[in-house]
């Protein structure tokens, strides 16, 4: 504090004792019902719009408990009529022998449902297991080679009517599992080759 400030005085008793009079007393009742008189009157209903009003909030807690069930009936309303416009699925399982040479690669076509897709571009996620090779479209008229040296690998291109078929290989013998999808706005079709390879 600065020298400035003083202490102020204290409150004469007199008036302290008035103010805790003050602070006990309670209005009078006429004071009260004076006060309350000059309030305005809530307004009276009548019992059929009593009525009318306990039955709209009736509807309006159904309504609010019948909300998800009328989302959910009509999301399935939703997807129900859309799968309609989803193309078509097919699935098809093919095992294939491959003789292996006594040495380097035996290569092989797939022989994908690609007509499914009618002159559609399709797209296509080819996934092959640890050493397979593949030769894919290079997008320049050309094919480009891979050699899978993980568990699986997966490529995914888009096929055009007319590309080149897809062509795989492998160098060892045993069982080798590729998965093809392709999916257009004609036909979504799930292709699963198997190819045994074995030597003379």
């Amino acid at each position: 504090m600065s020298g400035h400030d003083r202490e102020l005085p204290p409150i004469p008793q007199d008036l302290e004792a008035s103010m805790r009079a003050l602070r006990s007393m309670t209005p009078p009742d006429a004071l009260v019902e004076r006060a309350l008189s000059k309030l305005p009157e809530r307004p009276k209903r009548p019992a059929a719009a009593e009525g009318s009003q306990r039955s709209s909030s009736l509807w309006g807690w159904k309504a609010f408990l019948a909300a998800p069930a009328l989302a959910a009936l009509a999301s399935a309303a939703f997807v129900a009529g859309d799968m309609g416009a989803i193309s078509p699925a097919f699935e098809r399982s093919e095992e294939l022998a491959i003789a292996l040479p006594e040495e380097g690669d035996a290569w092989m076509y797939l022989d994908l449902w690609t007509h499914r897709h009618a002159d559609e571009p399709a797209v296509v996620q080819l996934e092959v297991p640890e050493h397979v090779r593949v030769r894919l479209p290079d997008g320049e008229g050309g094919s480009l080679e891979q050699h899978c040296q993980q568990e699986r690998c997966s490529h995914r291109l888009t096929r055009y009517r007319g590309d080149a078929p897809l062509s795989v290989a492998v160098a060892q013998p045993g069982r080798y599992e590729i998965h093809v999808r392709h999916e257009s706005n004609e036909a979504r079709v799930r292709e699963r080759f198997i190819l045994i390879a074995a030597r003379d």
